[in-house]
Formats: C-alpha cells, sequence, structure tokens
C-alpha cells in the first residue's frame, strides 16, 4: 500500500520517532524513499516498513509530492537507536546530511556535495530492528 500523509504521521507516533527524534510532526509533502535491493532492483518502501541491512546498504533515492521546483530541502538519515534499541548509548546515529536538494521532475536532485555521505546500517548481531529515520 502507498503511504499517505495520515499513515506516514500515524506510523512516526506509533514507532516512538515524535517524542523521540523531533518533536512534533505534521507533514504537508509526502517522501517516497527507495533503496537498491542486493539484486539491483528498486526497493520503495512504506514508512514503518522493516528492512534487512543488505536492502539498505545503499544509498537510497527520494521523491517529493507534490512537488513544488521552487523549494530546496535538506535530507538527513539518522538512527536514534544505535547500537541498539534496548541500550540507544550512541543514539541519533547520522547516517546521511545532504543539503540543497532540488525538486527535478518529482525527484529531489542534491545540487551540492553531502556534508556526510551514505553509511548504511551496520547494528551489531542480535540487535533488534532500528528505526532509520529520513
Amino acid at each position: 500500500a502507498q503511504d499517505t500523509l495520515e499513515s506516514v504521521k500515524a506510523a512516526f507516533e506509533s514507532a516512538g520517532i515524535v517524542g523521540d527524534v523531533i518533536p512534533t510532526f505534521d507533514p504537508s509533502v509526502l517522501l517516497t524513499v527507495t533503496f537498491t535491493n542486493p539484486d539491483g532492483s528498486p526497493l520503495t518502501f512504506t514508512a514503518g516498513t522493516l528492512l534487512t541491512p543488505a536492502q539498505a546498504a545503499r544509498r537510497p533515492t527520494f521523491s517529493i509530492s507534490p512537488a513544488d521546483p521552487s523549494t530546496t530541502f535538506l535530507v538527513a538519515e539518522v538512527d536514534p537507536d544505535a547500537p541498539t534499541p534496548q541500550s540507544p548509548t550512541s543514539a541519533q546515529i547520522r547516517h546521511f546530511l545532504g543539503p540543497n536538494f532540488s525538486v527535478v521532475g518529482s525527484t529531489l536532485a542534491n545540487t551540492t556535495a553531502a556534508l556526510s555521505d551514505y553509511r548504511g546500517p551496520s547494528p551489531p548481531a542480535g540487535s533488534d530492528p532500528h528505526r532509520f529515520v529520513v
């Protein structure tokens, strides 16, 4: 099923992202995140979907709806559950930080170098799933 603004908001609240990572969340655009599977096929996921570290190993692409070409975005990906959700002593690990994303069609394209390049997840063996917040 495709995400809606309401389903994304509910998923963020249900996962405890609102409160743990951001104080409030009232989305006005829908961000679609697409990873590349190890076999090269695209993997577009909905909010709350569990991914394996292998599925999230490569930097994703982003698209947005509704798309406004006059708007620029900063894209950040963080892990609030590092090293494990049971003991998040290194919480807010930054996996990506990229400024100056512009809308090209409906895709977000980075027009400058990332402030920190994409770093895929590498949870320790036995860790419960992490929340990977974009």
